[in-house]
């Protein structure tokens, strides 16, 4: 006999599955005309279906969900900001902004351009590889460590000193910290499932992992259109779905721990790798850009704005993306406070995650 609570926890090992398939590919090569149309189509059904569906996790209480929303802005009315509108947001302000070679007072509400060292460019975009990693449509849930203080610190004032130069703009106020988990309890509730729609689920995602190209296919060098990560996420799966024992949700190595560590810094020595710490991390960041000049307006005569430096020391930020990149960092910040407390990540974070990699990229690295 199944019980209320193995049906939630299948569910929401399915969700996690389903999801992690599709963001492992990374965009959205499925919406294009290069996939086969039968896969294509079984994994446009599987997306429209996992942005509607629950991933099975009960909302906290309050207004802002950490698995729907925004922790770190609200909308211009109150509510809560959902990673779309941002998103929307976003593009908005970057389609409106001029490039990178424009010089200004940084006052404008479009002029003005960033010179950025290439230490500091480098430290951002990694820590918005984090930010992209913890909003991983499918991950499962977690609260922060203690021990994340420093880092959370350290990135709010990287994001200051982004936004400093060109904005008299506040930075958002601080999440605060939740209240500690009593002993043994769960990070999050479950909520009731309904048999139909663990099995719908159950069919749509299985028709999906199963349109993946197998490892002959690609050995053959029939498909490499479904990236290595995607088709160990889509094996997972199938196994899931067929009622074996397969995991949700892996990371990369199985010994980092989400509340405790890095999810996407590692660090190897001669004998093996192991887990960044959140500590390590901020140590590294202050040692990293101690003594190196912060971000600042460029000057009209400023030579970085007509040529590149050839070893690309500094570089060029336009006003909007460096503002934007203000904004991702605060949202690292807020999700690394200690006690932040997230459900299973909703797949309605996956255009934050598109954006990350595809246009933010772009306007950030431009100069």
């Amino acid at each position: 006999m199944t019980t209320v609570s193995d049906l939630a926890e299948r569910y929401q090992r399915l969700y996690s599955a389903a999801a992690r398939m599709l963001w492992a590919q990374g965009g959205v090569a499925w919406r294009g005309d290069r996939w086969p149309r039968e896969r294509a189509w079984r994994w446009r059904e599987l997306e429209t279906l996992l942005s509607v569906a629950p991933t099975g996790c009960a909302p906290p209480p309050g207004p802002v969900d950490p698995a729907f929303h925004l922790v770190s802005r609200r909308a211009d009315d109150g509510r809560a900001l959902s990673f779309g509108a941002a998103v929307r947001e976003w593009e908005t302000r970057l389609d409106a902004g001029r490039g990178p070679t424009s010089a200004g007072d940084g006052t404008s509400a479009d002029g003005g351009a960033l010179v950025v060292e290439a230490v500091w460019l480098t430290a951002v975009l990694e820590l918005l590889d984090e930010l992209d990693q913890r909003l991983a449509p499918g991950r499962p849930a977690c609260v922060i460590a203690e021990e994340a203080g420093e880092l959370a610190g350290a990135v709010r004032e990287m994001a200051a000193a982004f936004r400093g130069p060109l904005t008299e703009r506040p930075a958002p106020e601080g999440v605060g910290t939740a209240p500690p988990l009593p002993d043994g309890s769960a990070v999050t509730r479950s909520v009731t499932v309904a048999e139909e729609d663990y099995t719908r689920l159950r069919e749509t995602a299985r028709s999906a992992a199963r349109a993946v190209p197998g490892s002959v296919a690609v050995q053959r060098g029939a498909d490499f259109s479904v990236r290595a990560a995607a088709r160990d996420a889509a094996a997972d799966l199938v196994r899931i779905t067929e009622g074996e024992a397969a995991p949700g949700w892996r990371e990369r190595y199985p010994d980092i721990e989400p509340e405790r560590h890095l999810l996407q810094g590692y660090r190897w020595d001669e004998k093996a790798g192991r887990p960044l710490s959140f500590a390590e991390r901020a140590a590294e960041l202050r040692s990293d850009l101690a003594g190196v000049t912060a971000p600042r307006v460029a000057s009209a005569a400023d030579p970085v704005l007509e040529t590149p430096e050839p070893d690309g020391a500094r570089v060029a930020v336009s006003r909007s993306a460096a503002l934007v990149a203000a904004e991702l960092l605060d949202e690292l910040a807020a999700r690394l406070t200690p006690g932040m407390r997230t459900g299973m990540m909703h797949f309605t974070a996956h255009p934050l995650h598109v954006f990350l990699k595809g246009r933010f990229h772009r306007a950030l690295t431009a100069g």
